[in-house]
């Protein structure tokens, strides 16, 4: 009876060690699918910012094309402007060598002298509005090379965020999967825990009824014990009864 009551003891300590393992399990459990959450949240913020960088990158590459095209069409302007310069120096050229012609024709040719002069005004314009121009497209090839120059940068930080977005998804991922291992892992030790405890109660059950049949075979025995000592006795009063008979 003393071994048993020691190994129900035993087997109370256990049940009561695997119903604390089952319910840190279950915290365990609980935390880890409530980190996951969080987790699976800043997976989606980081694809979400990978979606917006490729939307920037794509941005700054259009503007990259569009700013190259603009240099392009500036460079052709350019052209043109020397072109027009050098006719209206050739117009100027004229229109003096008209003047000159002129003045020796006298009163024939100051009508001629006139349109020469009016040719050589319309130079000198023409010469000062490409000067202009030609400024204007200076200040413009200034912008553009600062353009370039800010749209490489943007598209090398954009590169770079992309990188490290990208690894800070691939951790997360690796996070993620570990933690999903733990929640796992945490249910598993769980319904583990919960067959423990279960079988330490169908033990506990098992070592009562143990308990309770040593106690009846104890009685049983005392009562088979008494019992032989009455047969004993009465074996005894029955061979005195025969000796006496013999007599």
């Amino acid at each position: 009876a003393s071994a048993v009551n020691e190994t129900s003891a035993t087997v109370e300590e256990v049940r009561k060690t695997s119903e604390v393992t089952n319910q840190k399990a279950k915290t365990v459990s609980e935390k880890s699918q409530a980190v996951n959450q969080v987790v699976k949240s800043g997976q989606t913020s980081v694809e979400e910012i990978i979606s917006g960088m490729n939307q920037i990158n794509q941005q700054m590459e259009s503007i990259a094309s569009n700013v190259i095209h603009l240099s392009e069409q500036s460079q052709a302007i350019g052209e043109i402007i020397v072109s027009v310069t050098d006719i209206a120096e050739q117009s100027n050229l004229l229109a003096v060598n008209a003047s000159i012609e002129a003045a020796k024709a006298g009163e024939f040719g100051r009508g001629f002298g006139v349109v020469a002069q009016e040719i050589k005004s319309l130079a000198e314009q023409s010469k000062q509005a490409t000067t202009n121009i030609r400024n204007i497209l200076t200040d413009i090839q200034r912008g553009i090379s600062s353009t370039v120059i800010s749209t490489e940068q943007g598209t090398k930080t954009v590169a770079t965020g992309m990188k490290l977005t990208k690894d800070a998804q691939e951790a997360i991922a690796v996070l993620s999967q570990g933690i999903s291992d733990a929640a796992r892992a945490g249910i598993q030790i769980t319904a583990s825990s919960q067959e423990q405890v279960v079988g330490m109660d169908q033990i506990s059950i098992a070592m009562e009824n143990i308990r309770t049949a040593a106690q009846n075979n104890l009685e049983v025995t005392r009562q088979v014990e008494k019992t032989a000592r009455d047969l004993h006795d009465l074996g005894n009063n029955l061979k005195e009864i025969t000796e006496r008979f013999r007599v």
